[in-house]
This record gives structure tokens, C-alpha cells and sequence, in this order.
């Protein structure tokens, strides 16, 4: 079968309002989830796949069904989250419309925390729950074969099947390389990008920690490529001409050995790239952040969220805002940008232990900072805990997912602060450190190259204006 694999545009993102601001001005990264599953179905299967990123593209729902009825589709591959669920509804909708004899399935994070929800929209024919490679490949096969039923077909329901449980590919080392050139790879960049194109990598899958605002798409149980198939994909990349890269593992440093391994072999193999990771701030240490510079790591991400003990302890961080410090000084000691995530909002959180967390994000001297305030996602303990304390009446993601609205606001917990004083306490944390001195001074110091510096400030104007 011929299958369309797509990347909805995304219009109606739930999103904060100071972000829906900027979100052009931050750049576009490939969909790395369908070129996964679509490089398994060309090399592991005798189906066809083609990636569509509409989001890259501009393409509305109605351009996106043309292209499917135009190319010869014989089935749609939907992918997004429970943030753009609006947006894919729409596109399956618009399908159905152009083409009705399409089945139309629904994968990605979003299909994993709501399949049975989402198959109560008639557009749905079927979702894929978990890893995509093999229950994708199983779906197809059944449907090239004339039938419809998901009977024994592991992770895959339908209308009318009882719920099911999550794939879980068990050997990351057997996925092949995905193939990026099944998109536009040329045209990837984001607004922290100094030497685009820029790609993203997904070396391992799942997060065994248990921060109490977190669903965990991959999966609790951590599961990793080996160190040589880590490197052999960016050699492969660098063969393109792709030298920049964004880990998007939800703990890229939870296998000490393996990040040192990782970066012994891409010393070794003499690769020129620039890569950025997400961690833990108790999971790094000067040895392993010397290896990481040695080797191209240019920025970690830590999700620090709060600089008080209690409102950690609330998160079930199981962390310090002492580990946080020495974590940052390490990283910055190594020779390495720091990007810290902070939230504001926790189950009785006051105005001062808000402002008690800026201070601490200001003392960091981080290169840059992401503030929000703490919404209440589905399938999270917090969100749980919030429907059983009465704080939420209804499960309003649930009834999001059963009828999307274009005027839906995730919640927040509105217990001490209201949504209208978080959101000042919010723009005045952006403001504070993207508009200091200190920081202005360090970014214009670290400029590589014009297109940088135009990325960097189309994205501070539209901050600016989101303010």
C-alpha cells in the first residue's frame, strides 16, 4: 500500500498566549517520528511512504487532502499531540471529504494518551498506541490484504475494539537510520540554530522518573540506541550535509557509559557537529560535560522548574535547587550554553516563592531560560490530583478531545494565584531576563553569523510584542 504520512499545520496549538506570538519566529524541525516510520515501512516492509510536513509547508487541511487524492494515496498516517488535536481533526476531516474510501490513522503522543476518545470522531478509522514502526507496518498489511479488523494486531484499535495497551518496540538498536531525506532537510532550522540545517535525533525512548506534571509519552522504561548506531547516524547525516543537531531524548544522559561512548566515537570518527541534549541536572558530572564539549555539545536543557525545595518536592522533581547550581557551574565550567526550564503555578505556589524562583533563575547566569506556568495535563498525577480535590469540576481534556473548541485554555492551578496573576508573574520572568542587559550583551557576544543574528531578532521582536 501506498500510505501519506502527515505533520498537520498547527493554527489552533493550544499554546500560551506570549507564545502563540512568537511561534513563527522560532523556526521549523522536522517531524523525526514519521520519517522513522516511514524510512521502517520502505526498508521493512513492501509498502510505500511519503512524509508531508504541512507545517513546514503551509498547507491548509483542504491543499493537504488534494496532495493525498494527487499522489495516489491508499491510506493517511495522522501525527500530532493532544496540543494539536483540533488540527488534526480538522485535516482527517477534510480528507474524508476528498477522498472517503481513505482509512485514516492516528498515531504520535496524542493517539497513546487518548485512542478511544479520538475514535469517537467518525474520521478516525484507526490509532496506533506506542512505538509506531511495528503495528503501522502489521495495519497495513492487513488492510493490503482487503481487511479491516485490528483482530491480534498489537497496539492498533478501532471503533468499537476494547481498549488496548502501548506498543513498546523492544530493541532500538534493530530501527534503521532514518532517512531525512524524505523531507526537505534543507530548510530546517530554529531560532537558537548557529550553523543550519539543523535536524532532531531521537537516540533513546522513555523517561523512568516521575515528575508528578509529566505523562511521559515514551514510556517509563528508558530504552537506547548503542553508542556506535548514535554515531553512525550523524556520520550518515554529516554525509548530507547536516551538521547541527537536537537531541530530543527525554534524558539523553541517563546511561553515563553510553554518553561517553558516544562521544569517544564521534572524536573519534573525526565528525565536525554542533549538538544540543536535554538532562537531568542529577544526572551529569564534570567528567561527563568535558567529554560532551570535547565532542560538539553546544547547549543542555535542564528542566529545573522551581528554586524552592517545597514546590520541587510538589513536582516529585527528587532534586535540589543546590544540585541545580552545581549542575549549571559544571556545564558552564565545561565550556557549554545552559537552557533551564522553569514553571510557575504548583498546587499552592505563593506570589513570593514565584518571585523566590526568578531570583534563583536570575543567580544561575544561564544562557537562556524557558518560564511558563504549570498547566495541568492530561494523564499526569497533578492533573489527577486536581480533578479529586475538587479544584477541577469536569475532565476537561477529555471533553476537549470529544469536542474540540478553538476557545479551549488548559488549566492551570488556580488555587492561590489566578490565571490573570500568573500570567503577569509570567511576562514580567520573560521580560526580566531576555530584556536585561546581561543577557542582550551575551547574545549579540555570540553571534556566528548574519542569518543568526536575523533569526535571534525576528525572535526577540515578536517576544517583545507578545509581552
Amino acid at each position: 500500500m501506498r500510505i501519506l504520512l502527515v505533520w498537520p499545520s498547527q493554527p489552533h496549538i493550544i499554546s500560551p498566549p506570549h507564545m502563540k506570538v512568537i511561534q513563527e519566529g522560532l523556526g521549523h524541525l522536522p517531524p523525526i517520528g514519521l520519517i522513522c516510520l516511514a524510512t521502517w515501512l520502505r526498508e521493512r516492509s513492501e509498502h510505500q511512504a511519503e512524509v508531508l510536513d504541512a507545517l513546514l509547508e503551509g498547507m491548509s487541511p483542504e491543499e493537504v487532502a488534494r496532495h493525498a487524492v494527487a499522489t495516489g494515496a491508499q491510506a493517511v498516517g495522522l501525527s500530532g499531540m493532544t496540543h494539536t488535536w483540533m488540527d488534526c481533526l480538522l485535516l482527517a476531516r477534510a480528507i474524508r471529504a476528498a477522498a472517503p474510501q481513505l482509512p485514516i490513522i492516528l498515531g504520535g503522543p496524542h493517539a497513546t494518551l487518548f485512542p478511544m476518545e479520538s475514535l469517537e470522531h467518525s474520521e478516525v478509522d484507526y490509532v496506533v498506541v506506542g512505538d509506531g514502526e511495528v503495528p503501522l507496518t502489521s495495519l497495513l498489511d492487513r488492510l493490503a490484504q482487503g481487511r479491516e479488523d485490528t483482530d491480534g494486531l498489537p497496539g492498533v484499535l478501532r471503533r468499537g475494539d476494547p481498549a488496548g495497551s502501548r506498543y513498546v518496540h523492544p530493541d532500538m538498536a534493530d530501527l534503521p537510520i532514518p532517512d531525512r531525506s524524505l523531507t526537505p532537510w534543507r530548510r530546517y532550522a530554529s531560532v537558537v540554530s548557529r550553523r543550519p540545517p539543523t535536524t532532531v535525533v531521537m537516540s533513546s525512548r522513555g523517561c523512568p522518573y516521575r515528575c508528578s506534571f509529566c505523562s511521559t509519552a515514551g514510556g517509563k522504561k528508558f530504552r537506547a540506541n548503542p553508542a556506535h548506531r548514535v554515531v553512525d547516524e550523524l556520520e550518515h547525516c554529516v554525509g548530507l550535509g547536516i551538521r547541527e543537531f537536537l537531541f530530543f531524548d527525554e534524558l539523553f544522559t541517563f546511561d553515563r557509559s553510553r554518553v561517553l561512548e558516544i562521544c569517544r566515537q564521534i572524536r573519534e570518527r573525526g565528525l565536525d557537529v554542533f549538538w544540543d541534549v536535554r538532562s537531568r541536572v542529577d544526572r551529569v558530572d564534570p567528567e561527563m560535560l568535558r567529554a560532551m564539549a570535547a565532542a560538539g555539545c553546544q547547549r543542555v536543557q535542564y528542566g529545573i522548574e522551581s528554586g524552592t525545595e517545597r514546590v520541587l518536592g510538589l513536582y516529585t522533581k527528587d532534586m535540589t535547587p543546590e544540585q541545580a547550581r552545581q549542575a549549571v557551574r559544571w556545564t558552564r565550567e565545561a565550556g557549554i550554553s545552559t537552557y533551564a526550564d522553569f514553571m510557575i503555578g504548583a498546587p499552592g505556589e505563593t506570589r513570593e516563592e514565584i518571585l523566590e524562583t526568578l531570583r534563583f533563575a536570575h543567580s544561575l547566569d544561564l544562557d537562556f531560560v524557558h518560564f511558563s506556568i504549570t498547566m495541568l495535563l492530561p494523564r499526569t498525577r497533578l492533573y489527577a490530583q486536581a480533578l479529586r480535590q475538587g479544584l477541577l469540576a469536569r475532565d476537561v481534556w477529555r471533553e476537549y478531545v470529544l469536542e474540540p473548541t478553538e476557545d479551549f485554555h488548559p488549566p492551570y492551578w488556580e488555587e492561590v494565584l489566578d490565571a490573570s496573576e500568573l500570567e503577569a508573574l509570567l511576562r514580567q520572568a520573560i521580560g526580566s531576563f531576555y530584556f536585561s542587559p546581561r543577557f542582550l550583551w551575551r547574545s549579540l557576544a555570540s553571534l556566528r553569523s548574519p542569518g543568526e543574528l536575523l533569526r535571534k531578532a525576528r525572535a526577540g521582536l515578536k517576544l517583545a510584542l507578545g509581552l
